[in-house]
């Protein structure tokens, strides 16, 4: 076997970089990439540490992922005060959202002007330290530039989600030149890691609740597809692939997502989308990285259900000439049994590398 980063014997080998981009683009790659299997919800490693780091070390990490250093909300993350979403100094008077969390950093659109004025500026200094310090960890695996939040989750975190509902409606031009600013943003983050020579970027916009979007297909298409379509078709132009994290039921938007290009989706919510009925409809038009079920199967299920369930998954995706890449569906949760944690992660690693004739 071989090593991963020459520390820990691995239950398998690592895929090979080319053996990962086969099966993104579904031209004959049949095992299936790993990434973001290893997923810790908050608290887990505080419950199992350190047995949790030493089991899951024996499973391989197909794909090297890394955070930039993203703006801060209010407040910046690195030492420019100036590197945040917000654009005053003094928030306290504003009202909160996101369970009391996060400020709303435009309260009012007559401020539009001075929230766009202060931008985040994309190559401030320090923000890919830590990428670049991480990258002798990349080895030969493919590599995969991250950050959360794209297009309508960065709206909420800015308007919040009620205010944001109603600009749909109400504010639709603005949230339009909003959606423009932030494309440029992320068009010079996506040079950054181009030039570092990633070969995806891996970015999240949860857009769907438990039975459908939150909003409608016809705010999505007037909006949201034609920042998709340009985001994707300029991640393209340098030559990587574009993964997008979407919690919820997506169904709807499907098709949009296949018109714009998108090249893999994450993590088809158990619960609330049919797998059976996404891996035949869209199977050749995109990948999909797919989510192991972190909110029933892993913690209430038996090691048994687990294994069983994670082969069900699998052969619901699974397709010779690739498409299906394997993750957790969100952070696991620390009411997860370590036992199962551990067979989900022997399951996701070897169940077709040794079986890749099995149905």
């Amino acid at each position: 076997m071989k090593n991963q980063n020459d520390r820990v014997t691995l239950v398998r080998d690592l895929l090979p970089r080319e053996d990962v981009i086969k099966a993104i683009e579904r031209t004959g790659g049949k095992n299936i990439p790993l990434v973001f299997h290893k997923w810790w919800g908050v608290g887990l490693e505080d419950k199992y540490e350190p047995e949790l780091s030493e089991m899951a070390s024996k499973y391989p990490d197909d794909m090297f992922a890394v955070f930039y250093t993203a703006p801060g909300n209010d407040k910046s993350t690195l030492p420019n005060p100036a590197y945040r979403w917000g654009y005053r100094d003094d928030y306290s008077d504003v009202a909160r959202h996101s369970i009391g969390e996060m400020y709303e950093l435009l309260p009012n659109w007559a401020e539009f002007d001075l929230l766009l004025a202060d931008f985040p500026d994309p190559n401030e200094s320090g923000n890919f330290d830590s990428v670049i310090a991480a990258l002798p960890d990349a080895g030969d695996r493919y590599k995969l530039g991250c950050w959360w939040m794209l297009f309508h989750e960065r709206f909420w975190t800015i308007r919040g989600m009620e205010n944001l509902m109603l600009d749909y409606y109400d504010n639709m031009d603005r949230l339009k030149v909003l959606g423009q600013s932030l494309l440029e943003y992320y068009k010079v983050i996506v040079n950054r890691f181009a030039e570092l020579g990633f070969d995806g970027i891996f970015t999240s916009d949860d857009l769907g609740h438990q039975s459908g979007p939150l909003m409608s297909p016809a705010t999505f298409k007037e909006l949201y597809l034609p920042l998709y379509r340009e985001f994707i078709s300029y991640v393209h132009s340098k030559g990587m692939h574009v993964f997008l994290h979407s919690c919820g039921d997506n169904t709807e938007l499907m098709d949009f997502f296949a018109e714009a290009g998108l090249d893999v989706l994450h993590p088809i919510q158990t619960g609330c989308m049919d797998e059976a009925y996404i891996a035949s409809e869209y199977g050749d038009k995109m990948s999909f990285l797919v989510g192991v079920d972190v909110q029933h199967l892993l913690p209430e299920g038996s090691v048994d259900e687990v294994r069983a369930g994670i082969r069900r998954l699998i052969d619901a995706f699974y397709r010779s000439e690739g498409g299906l890449l394997l993750a957790a569906g969100n952070g696991i949760m620390p009411d997860t049994p370590l036992g199962n944690i551990e067979a989900m992660l022997e399951e996701v690693s070897l169940y077709k590398y040794t079986n890749p004739g099995d149905s």
